[in-house]
């Protein structure tokens, strides 16, 4: 998920996506028109808004410290944290790779709950201590409740809130299979998330509260994350002991630098299926320039194709991820993940290209694989 970057703490880069905009208006308005006017009702509406914002502003700074939790643990792990992305559903920490055992991927799940636990219960305790002003108070208990429920709900068994987490880790330890426990925890993640809309579409046809829909998005993006992780462990493990050079192309001609755009499109990348070409170095020391593949076409601007070189679309050979061909297949596909790439090249012991792996290359051998084999006939004596 990418997003704005606003800072970097701790080492770690923090984003905004811009969904997050929509959810902190959102918040602020709720707060500003419900929650506080209900409470206090003798407050003006400047100051009704000021604390509202201030509220909203320190709850995302709260769930930003939930995903330190998760992301110093990690890193303390040797895990190395991407960045912190603050979205409309709170945040995420995101991971170059998943803990290796049962009990890494336990204590960094619980680690984000037990920061949003120490919040909740500073936040209550100072509420209840301070003697004023009243607007102070007023947002801490408000942030203290708001971190109990946030505990609350991250800790449901279900993959990929936290509590999820959690459960694939009991199950991982007790069946010594990580794909299995993955399964299950997805399951129960999606049950979850079906769970919400169903009482997000009760809320809504039965009681005419519009707060539904936010149940049944919840719900919805609950299922789509736990279907994906589902898909991606399934990749995973049909990938074991597949190899670079299994799914490797081997190019069959090389693109110049300084070939313009429509050459290429016309003379060597007319057929979608030729996906990427090697391009020659400008410099004698290079074994290769970089890689131009037929999407980088598609996003150019059709219109300067006449002027535009290959070398301003291409991938430059720096960028490009360079694996071996005995690489298993599932680290170079989580070294695309890491490395935020479509692409690596594979290269001998030497550093002579050897082939490319675009992103398409999975799905097209995990397809492949998928498809049943046809019997030939048997053959008769004649």
């Amino acid at each position: 998920m990418t997003g704005i970057r606003i800072g970097r703490l701790f080492g770690i880069d923090v984003a905004v996506h811009p969904s997050w905009f929509l959810v902190l208006v959102f918040f602020a308005f709720a707060l500003a028109n419900g929650f506080f006017p209900n409470t206090y009702p003798h407050w003006s509406v400047a100051t009704t808004w000021t604390v509202a914002t201030a509220a909203t502003l320190l709850l995302f700074v709260s769930v930003l410290a939930h995903e330190f939790g998760h992301s110093l643990v990690a890193r303390s792990q040797g895990i190395p944290v991407r960045n912190i992305t603050l979205f409309i559903l709170g945040g995420v920490a995101q991971l170059t790779r998943e803990p290796d055992s049962p009990g890494r991927e336990a204590w960094m799940a619980i680690a984000g709950p037990l920061v949003s636990v120490a919040v909740a219960a500073g936040s209550l305790g100072a509420a209840w201590l301070l003697p004023g002003p009243e607007q102070l108070v007023a947002v801490l208990a408000y942030l203290g409740v708001a971190n109990a429920i946030l505990v609350v709900f991250n800790l449901l068994p279900g993959f990929p809130l936290d509590g999820g987490r959690v459960l694939r880790a009991l199950l991982w330890r007790i069946t010594h299979d990580r794909s299995r426990a993955t399964a299950w925890s997805t399951t129960v993640g999606r049950a979850f998330g079906w769970a919400f809309m169903a009482l997000g579409g009760v809320q809504i046809l039965v009681g005419g509260n519009l707060g539904g829909i936010w149940l049944i998005f919840i719900g919805w993006m609950l299922i789509q994350a736990a279907k994906a992780t589902a898909q991606q462990t399934m990749a995973e493990e049909r990938l074991a002991g597949v190899s670079a050079a299994t799914l490797m192309t081997t190019p069959e001609s090389w693109l110049s630098p300084y070939m313009t755009l429509d050459w290429a499109a016309r003379d060597r990348l007319r057929d979608w299926d030729t996906r990427c070409l090697p391009v020659s170095p400008e410099d004698a020391e290079s074994e290769y320039g970089g890689l131009m593949c037929a999407r980088d076409l598609q996003r150019a601007a059709r219109e300067r194709y006449d002027r535009d070189r290959v070398r301003d679309v291409m991938t430059p050979a720096p960028k490009l991820p360079a694996v071996t061909p005995e690489t298993e297949a599932a680290d170079v596909l989580r070294l695309l993940r890491e490395r935020e790439t479509d692409r690596a090249v594979v290269v001998d012991r030497g550093g002579h290209l050897l082939g490319f792996i675009d992103v398409d290359a999975f799905s097209r051998y995990l397809n492949a694989a998928r498809r049943p084999r046809r019997l030939s006939p048997p053959s008769t004596a004649a």
